[in-house]
């Protein structure tokens, strides 16, 4: 009969021999194996070098408190210094007691995914997800204890909290925004050395309600008036993430050179009038960068 256990885990994230990253999630990279048929009925065999083994993507969960080794490496590729990183993937049990080492090699940053910002949802914490590709993975039994995380000073940032600074309307009343997912495309990513990645950063998506809705509008009139997206039309504004009390800013986000994609209403008629006054705008984003305070 099999029996289940349960263990408290913690997970961290260490990057280039630096101090671990508390985590909230970790995926471990799939192994793929590519069997080579060998002919008159003898066992498959796997190629030599490797060649018939594929590795998948790792995958982490993190709250950005504050500033660190996995901020940095993100920050590095979004500004346009993407590099490999090794480090290891460290699974602990309540008293920081290592079970697990995931080690990865030249490790190769493929996505992030910033969450929804949501004005209506109070207790969500503001985490951040990313996809990275190593070129090599070592998986070993944990031993002793692990290295101490530094210690955090802040409570996690929640999706509720925040404002937008540099719009060309009013923005109190902008319910929702959804943020870009990050995608970072390499070419010839054979080997641990790969070629200079594009970064595609994606679309935000912005929901103004009331007031905002309204001037909204009227800076859509302005903007299809002349049949050009250009200049001044190409927005470059922040999203600021705050602390409980909505006046000490935590974290900033930077989207530059913002072109408006569509501006879609809900249907109106049968439902109250109060509901039905929203405008989601969308924008190509072809800047981003991310502070931590």
């Amino acid at each position: 009969m099999a029996t289940s256990v349960r263990t408290t885990t913690m997970l961290a994230l260490e990057l280039a021999g630096q101090a671990p990253v508390p985590l909230r999630s970790l995926q471990p990279a799939s192994i793929q194996v590519v069997p080579v048929a060998v002919p008159g009925g003898q066992p498959a065999q796997l190629l030599r070098g490797g060649s018939g083994i594929t590795l998948g993507e790792m995958a982490a969960e993190w709250d950005p408190a504050e500033p660190g080794p996995l901020l940095d490496w993100l920050q590095a590729n979004l500004r346009g210094n993407a590099r490999p990183i090794s480090g290891a993937g460290l699974v602990m049990d309540a008293n920081r007691k290592l079970r697990r080492r995931i080690g990865f090699a030249d490790a190769s940053l493929t996505a992030l995914q910033f969450p929804l910002l949501d004005a209506a949802d109070g207790k969500r914490p503001f985490t951040v997800g990313l996809r990275f590709l190593p070129s090599t993975v070592t998986d070993t039994a944990g031993g002793g204890k692990a290295q101490p995380a530094a210690p955090t000073k802040r409570k996690p940032m929640l999706a509720a909290n925040f404002t937008l600074r540099g719009l060309p309307f009013a923005a109190e009343q902008v319910s929702q925004v959804a943020l870009p997912l990050v995608q970072v495309r390499w070419l010839g990513r054979d080997g641990p050395r790969r070629a200079a990645p594009s970064l595609d950063l994606g679309e935000v998506r912005l929901v103004a309600k009331g007031r905002s809705a309204e001037a909204a509008r009227a800076w859509v009139q302005t903007v299809i008036a002349d049949g050009k997206l250009d200049g001044p039309e190409l927005l470059d504004f922040s999203v600021e993430l705050l602390d409980a009390t909505l006046k000490n800013v935590l974290a900033t986000l930077v989207l530059k050179g913002c072109m408006l994609l569509a501006a879609d209403e809900p249907l109106l008629g049968g439902a109250a009038v109060e509901a039905l006054d929203s405008l989601q705008l969308r924008f190509a984003v072809n800047g981003l960068d991310f502070e931590v305070r």
